[in-house]
């Protein structure tokens, strides 16, 4: 088992031992404004968010390459400000699909994703059976990138040649959930072998413009 952070910031990384891999990712700053021409962002997106979010994209993009040419197994990529339970990595094994194991789960719109949380997202994460499930892409998604599982250089080959899933690129956890549409992604562990470290989380920029509710210990 390989087990990959995807790590930007220096002082995050206290919290791992040797048991984790440091994957640098991509610094915002080194982020052209020509690059983020080729992606869609909110109307409102100024220019560092949007650099952070082609940041983030391009460095998980680049560890899904790292799989591609190393050809591979048993792969955890997990997220910086995020946590995972070493008791819990037998469930993974003979996994044969892209997974999520940590994240968020969430409206399909949008738009409602105030009101799902506040009155069905509880009876959401009750009706989940413990171990695999499958994502219900009519009812809710799965957001967020702070963990997932990659079997092989298949699987990862699958997931790359898939994005972007329109003309212009989106932040890499919306391309995962354009995947979760079309059915090319479909998988999630319950409950979550990653969860969030909330002290840092809090400093991301997910946080700072979306206000994560939880650690997502229950997702």
């Amino acid at each position: 088992m390989r087990i990959f952070v995807v790590n930007a910031y220096v002082d995050r990384i206290q919290k791992y031992d040797e048991r984790y891999e440091l994957f640098p990712a991509i610094w915002w700053e080194n982020v052209t404004e020509e690059e983020t021409e080729k992606y869609y962002f909110r109307h409102n997106a100024k220019i560092e968010l949007r650099k952070k979010i082609v940041a983030c994209s391009q460095s998980h993009k680049k560890l899904l390459l790292k799989i591609i040419q190393e050809n591979l197994e048993d792969v955890i990529i997990m997220e910086d400000d995020a946590i995972l339970d070493f008791s819990r990595l037998d469930e993974l094994k003979g996994l044969k699909e892209f997974t999520y194991i940590g994240g968020e789960i969430t409206s399909k719109l949008m738009k409602n994703m105030k009101q799902f949380r506040d009155e069905e997202k509880a009876d959401v994460i009750q009706g989940l059976a413990k171990g695999l499930n499958k994502i219900e892409s009519d009812y809710f998604k799965i957001g967020q990138t702070c963990g997932y599982f990659i079997p092989n250089a298949d699987v990862a080959q699958h997931i790359l040649s898939n994005i972007p899933n329109g003309e212009k690129e989106r932040g890499i956890d919306t391309e995962y959930i354009y995947l979760q549409r079309k059915g090319i992604i479909n998988d999630f562990i319950f409950p979550p072998l990653v969860k969030l470290y909330v002290p840092d989380a809090k400093k991301g920029f997910t946080y700072s413009n979306y206000t994560l509710a939880s650690d997502q210990q229950f997702y």
